[in-house]
């Protein structure tokens, strides 16, 4: 088969199913017979077709008795595993049966360590649990404990499409797969229901397993074809905005351009010129940078509210920081401690600063919020401090946080105190960003907005949208960070600081400076900050670069006041870096101009009630049917959809019963929640199981996971309990 004259070796979206060990034969003709081989490197090949690998499996508890007393304990088991190649699956029931499969692969394909079969795994830390000891691996990495984003064995190269696309199944074929459409199926398949390797299996059952490596292959045959090879493709969906950066800024996009290498020289050229100058400088950057704020108005919370009229997004905020704002672009210089206010100021107003900055007896200025996390705080000599649901309402003593110029702007708005000390103050000059990575955002951005329902474009829409989102997770990736290796168990391996800090300025690939993401943020919270001051008292929520509340009337011209700014500031970076206007302003597809970084409007709220961060519900006007209010919930550690489908059928569809429901306390039964704990299990189990159907088979993992529906209980910390009560004992309660 073959498009726009590139080969796809075989690929079938709808190739056949077999069953191990009889169709293996068959199974591995079909899936090879048109394959290729790809180059990785000098030495290494890779097969140019896609592999997935997934299992099914059982939790349960069983009776474990040694004689003198018995307990239950966790367990699992594998029921079936599922193998797809090139668009063709095949399955077998037990972990030997998948043992002699993977001996036929092997010597079929002639897999070696330098050649190699590249096999997804959606979620490979949970299949790992499963395999870790059927292999003898040779590269396991991974960025957190238990969580390997690849793991190579041989020729055998597992690695993880969540991490790939960020997406689960569910999401990648209704949204992702443009080419090869292929849907997970969903109810097929109830979990609840205890099975093993001899539990017969539905043709419903089976397609559902089935259907998960056809959902995955599916999406690296599309990867295969967009990005030219299989070894092409990134470990992670990062990698891919990171990649593209790096080519646009090194002017390697057209190589044949002298005017882009050129450029891409000079680019090259202002990056040497960024060091991070030593592992305290480092350090320091670490603990200035915060991600962003989301919180609640105290004086709010745990209260059904009616009539929240503004509820403003800013549009791709991150970006928008990135291709308008400062940042630093020199090296930075080492002032240390300022004693006068006079020299501290000049400092803030001409440089970037980074600095840690002790306070004392810090109290609020203003009622409706604090904006200093109680974690990014030292407390000298245990100073006594109040906190409002982890931010820092007054401390009675000393403490020290490392902050920015931007940060401290906010905290002398926010705050109040008897007296500051700035040490290990840094200085940078200021600078925009360089106007190839800014070019590179906008184009991200340009082409999510000019696409998005476009016939025909649904796959460059999806990748820009992608790769805008992950654009700023490229800016904070940490130069240092810990990696852990797996050799019959996780080990923790800590790369030494300045190695690691002198491999990073010296490297050639390097096309980011680690303070600029230090900076993205907090010009985001800078930001968002100024619309919380502007609401004031009526301020109810707000969430990284979103904030509701009351009034909209009484806040429209500030609006649209901050909005001419933003486009103000769009003209000057246009002119600037010589950006076509268009780029920081495109037309969606019905001609409607969407600039980048402006307050936009959300329909407003009929009701709204919020427990703290991440945790709300609220009703809108169904925009088909304005005489109907839709109810939604958003609440971390719930999967929203399920629990509100199970409040609504609780409470008979009576949104002012929900609404009391909803408040500390609140619990939901594991089986509502969407959501699963999970235990792994490292040493060997076996024993007998008894499936749902009441026959017996024996089981044997030599590791496995153990998962059951977990329940939720909104749980407020006592101290933020006592805060809101003696705040609106204190204020009173606002009504509006």
């Amino acid at each position: 088969m073959t498009t726009n004259g590139r080969q796809f070796n075989g690929y079938d979206l709808n190739g056949k199913i077999y069953k191990f060990p009889e169709g293996v034969n068959d199974f591995l003709d079909s899936a090879f017979t048109h394959a290729t081989l790809v180059k990785k490197g000098k030495r290494l090949l890779y097969y140019n077709i896609p592999a997935s690998f997934d299992i099914e499996t059982s939790s349960f508890y069983a009776e474990k008795n040694d004689g003198k007393h018995s307990e239950y304990i966790k367990q699992a088991t594998m029921y079936i595993w599922q193998f797809g190649i090139n668009g063709y699956s095949i399955y077998g029931r037990t972990w030997y049966e998948f043992g002699m499969f993977i001996e036929y692969l092997v010597n079929y394909a002639k897999l070696n360590s330098n050649c190699r079969l590249i096999i997804y795994v959606h979620n490979l830390s949970y299949e790992f649990q499963f395999i870790k000891n059927y292999f003898k691996w040779s590269d396991v990495f991974s960025m957190k404990p238990r969580r390997p984003v690849y793991a190579v064995s041989g020729g055998l190269e597992f690695r993880c499409s969540y991490y790939l696309s960020n997406y689960s199944l569910e999401y990648i074929g209704l949204n992702l797969l443009q080419k090869y459409k292929v849907k997970k199926l969903t109810g097929n398949l109830d979990y609840n229901l205890i099975r093993h390797s001899n539990t017969p299996l539905s043709k419903d059952e089976l397609d559902y397993a089935i259907n998960d490596v056809r959902v995955v292959m599916a999406y690296i045959q599309e990867k295969i074809e967009s990005d030219g090879s299989i070894a092409e493709i990134p470990l992670t969906n990062t990698g891919y905005v990171r990649n593209h950066c790096r080519k646009v800024c090194f002017g390697e996009m057209h190589p044949d351009d002298l005017e882009e290498r050129r450029e891409g020289m000079n680019y090259k050229a202002i990056i040497r010129s960024l060091n991070i100058s030593s592992d305290e400088e480092y350090e320091q950057a670490k603990r200035a940078f915060m991600g962003g704020f989301t919180h609640a108005n105290a004086m709010y919370a745990n209260e059904t509210l009616s009539d929240l009229s503004v509820n403003i997004d800013e549009a791709s905020a991150y970006p928008a920081q990135m291709a308008y704002k400062y940042f630093p672009m020199s090296s930075s210089i080492y002032i240390g401690s300022v004693d006068k206010r006079e020299i501290l100021d000049q400092y803030l107003k001409t440089y970037c600063c980074m600095f840690d900055l002790y306070i004392v007896n810090i109290r609020p200025r203003v009622l409706f919020e604090n904006i200093l996390s109680v974690s990014r705080c030292e407390f000298l000599d245990s100073a006594p401090y109040v906190s409002n649901n982890g931010r820092l309402v007054s401390c009675e003593g000393i403490f020290m946080t490392t902050v920015t110029e931007l940060d401290f702007e906010m905290l002398e708005k926010f705050y109040v105190w008897d007296g500051i000390y700035v040490d290990n103050m840094r200085i940078y000059k200021r600078g925009y960003l360089p106007t190839r990575l800014i070019m590179a955002v906008l184009d991200f951005y340009s082409k999510k907005t000019t696409l998005k329902d476009v016939a025909g474009k649904e796959t460059e829409y999806m990748v820009s949208k992608n790769m805008l989102n992950s654009s700023f997770g490229m800016m904070v990736t940490d130069i240092i960070r810990d990696m852990f290796e797996y050799d019959n168990e996780w080990e923790r391996v800590s790369p030494d600081i300045a190695d690691s800090i002198e491999k990073y300025n010296k490297s050639y690939n390097r096309f980011l400076f680690y303070p600029w993401g230090v900076w993205v943020t907090a010009h985001a919270r800078h930001s968002l900050f100024r619309a919380i001051l502007e609401l004031g008292e009526d301020y109810v929520y707000s969430d990284t670069d979103s904030v509701k509340g009351f009034n909209m009337d009484k806040h429209k011209d500030w609006i649209k006041k901050y909005n001419t700014e933003i486009k103000a500031l769009a003209i000057q970076a246009s002119v600037r870096h010589d950006i076509p206007l268009e780029y920081f302003m495109p037309k969606t597809p019905k001609g409607k101009e969407k600039l980048i970084g402006v307050w936009e409007e959300d329909p407003p709220y009929v009701r709204f009630k919020t427990c703290g961060a991440k945790r709300y519900i609220y009703e809108q006007r169904n925009p088909e049917n304005p005489s109907q209010l839709d109810l939604k919930m958003t609440v971390a550690g719930l999967g929203k959809k399920k629990a509100l489908k199970y409040l609504l059928e609780r409470f008979g569809n009576n949104h002012d019963k929900i609404f009391d429901f909803f408040e500390n306390g609140m619990y939901i039964e594991p089986e509502h929640t969407g959501k699963l704990t999970l235990t792994y299990i490292d040493e060997e189990c076996s024993g007998s199981v008894t499936d749902y159907l009441g026959t017996s088979s024996n089981y044997y993992e030599s590791s496995c996971i153990h998962s059951e529906n977990a329940p939720f209980e909104m749980s407020l910390m006592p101290q933020y309990i006592d805060y809101l009560g003696g705040m609106k004992l204190e204020v009173g309660t606002f009504v509006k």
